[in-house]
């Protein structure tokens, strides 16, 4: 297992773990990137993620490497030659050693990056590891990403990640029909976007969410301040400025009636998905009906995962024991 004091390199460069390498963030030369040679104690000091919740998430990839087949692709090798792009799309199995895991919907994570890339480093790896933790199993979509006009891409590939987990599911111990999504920044917007009445799960004809967790999720091309330069997000996702975006049917406040239960965290103080986002989301569930909690870390900015040392630090147990209690409820 790795330490604090061995480095993101040390990690990546494990002969077991380097096939593997290329999904830690995807599309990105992480051997450019200044936190590659920091150790695990030192990114602890300097990023807002915190160094030890990485820590857990690598050595639990680690563990899923040593066990045997985790990763599976999306599509077929004749769907990928035909669209090349498809290549990309696969999905990481991290089952719970809790026996009653197999009682208890999955959870299927999916991690942001603008939809230019995906950190399953820092939003993947690390959730999975708690949410086994909790007696969860746990899944990784990796979709594709890039544009200009990505979506329905991201879309389309979570159809085909519940119809894989369908197809797979005596050997994974999965049900494709109960699954709770959580999505970050960009990867709150496509499970945002899947719970929802248009563009989601009826639009597929697939099983609806018992719960969604949305951690600062992008929500609404209406919510975006005049002041921010977001386009080039636009035009990646539906290949549109923000301006033409906010008047389509992709603003997710408009299809909350298809909704399951909501769990909503943000950064108060989130310089790159504007906390508003969740306010708009929180506000349309509300007025829907549709059980939802919000919680605003403050003075927190993006990207911190899973919350060690913010103020929003244990979110995850919290969205777990309200999703019990709802079904302690029913």
């Amino acid at each position: 297992m790795f330490t604090k004091k061995n480095t993101i390199r040390d990690v990546v460069t494990d002969p077991k773990i380097a096939p593997y390498a290329p999904l830690f963030v995807t599309k990105t030369d992480l051997t450019r990137h200044p936190m590659y040679t920091m150790s695990f104690e030192e990114l602890s000091r300097y990023r807002m993620f915190h160094g030890y919740s990485l820590l857990s998430g690598v050595n639990r990839l680690a563990e899923a490497v040593e066990d045997g087949e985790f990763c599976y692709n999306l599509y077929s090798a004749e769907e990928i030659q035909a669209e090349p792009k498809k290549g990309e799309a696969c999905f990481l199995h991290f089952p719970s050693m809790d026996p009653g895991a197999d009682d208890k919907p999955f959870v299927l994570i999916v991690p942001g990056g603008g939809n230019v890339a995906q950190w399953n480093l820092t939003e993947g790896f690390p959730i999975a590891a708690q949410f086994n933790r909790l007696g969860y199993h746990a899944v990784i979509l990796v979709h594709r990403v890039g544009g200009p006009k990505l979506y329905p891409a991201p879309t389309d590939d979570l159809a085909q990640l519940l119809r894989q987990i369908e197809a797979r599911k005596e050997k994974l111990s999965l049900n494709a029909g109960r699954y709770i999504t959580v999505g970050f920044s960009a990867g709150g917007y496509l499970v945002n976007t899947w719970s929802g009445s248009i563009h989601g799960y009826p639009a597929y004809g697939l099983p609806k969410p018992e719960m969604n967790i949305s951690v600062y999720g992008f929500v609404s091309w209406r919510s975006v301040k005049p002041d921010w330069d977001v386009d080039d997000f636009g035009i990646t996702t539906h290949g549109l400025s923000i301006r033409e975006a906010a008047q389509t049917d992709w603003n997710v406040e408009d299809s909350v009636s298809g909704f399951p239960p909501t769990y909503i965290i943000h950064g108060g103080a989130d310089q790159a998905c504007d906390c508003m986002n969740s306010y708009v989301l929180s506000n349309a569930l509300q007025e829907a009906g549709i059980p939802q909690v919000l919680e605003i870390g403050k003075g927190t900015n993006h990207g911190f995962g899973e919350g060690c040392f913010t103020p929003l630090r244990g979110w995850i147990e919290r969205a777990v024991n309200y999703f019990e209690n709802l079904k302690n409820q029913q």
